[in-house]
């Protein structure tokens, strides 16, 4: 009985293969000032969570979000970023208030 239950499990856990958190980035660009110098850097970005399935079963991503991120540029060329709530929202109906 412990060696079917054990081969059971076993073979449960290879048909659904390992997934991990990914991150894409999808796109990014700079607000310029007036005087041309950037300001602030923009990054969106996909959040999901991906399989490799298992002899090409259960294979790809799923339950994954768009995200937006804001970078400040600070006068010693550092950036400090935050993601931006309200786009994060609008981009993810899903996303509760």
């Amino acid at each position: 009985m412990k060696k079917t239950l054990f081969l059971i499990g076993a073979a449960l856990c290879l048909l659904s293969g390992c997934s991990n958190k990914v991150r894409y980035r999808t796109a990014g660009g700079w607000l310029m000032s007036e005087e041309r110098k950037p300001v602030a850097l923009y990054q969106t970005y996909l959040e999901g969570t991906c399989s490799s399935g298992f002899l090409g079963m259960g294979r790809g991503c799923s339950d994954a979000n768009s995200k937006l991120i804001r970078c400040n540029l600070n006068a010693d060329n550092t950036l400090t970023c935050v993601e931006d709530a309200a786009a994060n929202q609008f981009l993810n109906k899903d996303i509760p208030e």
